[in-house]
């Protein structure tokens, strides 16, 4: 994910993340997707171009790193 990240990217995710109060929101960029689940409270992460290769974190964890990267 940290290869495709842009701000562009990071600001859709955000944006979502501050939306997301219920339900779940799937984006697909180049090489990832995520999908934004607000009633388990999750971020799932998969690579495209390894189908068995995703991680899952808890939506704040997501929103942090979204946010520290935007500071780098």
């Amino acid at each position: 994910m940290t290869g495709e990240l842009n701000d562009f990217i990071r600001a859709q995710l955000l944006t979502a993340l501050e939306h997301l109060k219920t339900g779940r929101r799937y984006f697909t960029y180049n090489s990832f997707n995520v999908l934004l689940d607000a009633d388990a409270g999750t971020a799932t992460v998969e690579d495209v171009f390894a189908v068995d290769r995703q991680s899952t974190v808890m939506l704040e964890e997501l929103r942090t790193h979204l946010r520290t990267a935007e500071d780098s």
